[in-house]
């Protein structure tokens, strides 16, 4: 087991050197890449919808940072098998390794990234509330490990046909317009109801998104108990599935590699 954490922490941190290795801004990039896009995305809203929420500008980057550390990890996660190819060759460990540490990775730089919505905060005059303490972990937590499960789940199909690498790279693009990123949770309740609200709901990254931004801006969080019970089911499932359909396959699926 702490040989397991150990290389884990090692390619975790190898992976975070080689994304900014050769960067002359570095490690700043993870400040300025979720500013930028949400320097964006806020634009183009305000051009389609007319003025938005005064906060709407700290739930654009918040929908950013959430989203992308789900994004990027699920396809860290599902190319693991295939990109750690050469390591397996060489040696043997146990190969979930390679699924979990670049989404630590992600996740490190994630928390870094929300550094960002400091001096949106201030500017805004936001103060968080106590609900940040668990609100925030909660929401990381949730969008982590069911990065983790949907990547393990199909990681050892992806080495067999690496389509499913290019079909979740889409799956993850049309899931930013179809989750809370440029939209709220009250926005959907407003302009949704009935069955229309509940298919929206069905996304299980509603409500990883909607905590954290309730933890940043200290509103009250809205969203029924049962859909956060189902969120957590969900991806608590996911993370067991996924695990289990990978240590089952991978040893099988080498040979394609």
């Amino acid at each position: 087991m702490y040989n397991d954490a150990y290389l884990i922490r090692n390619l975790a941190r190898r992976d975070i050197k080689s994304r900014y290795s050769r960067a002359i801004i570095g490690f700043g990039w993870t400040f300025l890449e979720p500013l930028l896009l949400s320097i964006v995305y806020y634009a183009l809203f305000t051009i389609l919808a007319g003025r938005p929420d005064q906060l709407y500008p700290l739930h654009v980057i918040t929908g950013v940072i959430v989203w992308g550390h789900f994004g990027k990890s699920l396809q860290a996660s599902v190319g693991s098998l295939t990109k750690g190819k050469n390591l397996i060759k060489q040696v043997y460990f146990p190969r979930e390794i390679l699924a979990v540490s670049p989404v630590i990775a992600q996740f490190c730089i994630s928390c870094t990234s929300l550094l960002a919505v400091i001096p949106i905060m201030i500017y805004l005059d936001v103060k968080p509330e106590w609900q940040i303490i668990w609100m925030i972990p909660l929401g990381l937590f949730l969008s982590t490990i069911l990065a983790i499960g949907v990547g393990m789940l199909v990681a050892p199909l992806n080495a067999i046909s690496q389509d499913v690498q290019h079909l979740f790279k889409f799956i993850v693009r049309a899931g930013f317009f179809v989750s809370p990123v440029m939209w709220t949770y009250e926005m959907a309740s407003d302009r949704a109801s009935g069955e229309w609200l509940d298919l929206v709901l069905l996304n299980p990254m509603v409500v990883p998104i909607t905590l954290v931004r309730k933890g940043l801006d200290g509103s009250e969080l809205t969203i029924p108990g049962n859909q956060i019970g189902y969120s957590i089911t969900f991806a608590i499932s996911a993370l067991i599935i996924g695990i289990s359909i990978f240590k089952y396959y991978e040893a099988r699926v080498v040979k394609y590699l």
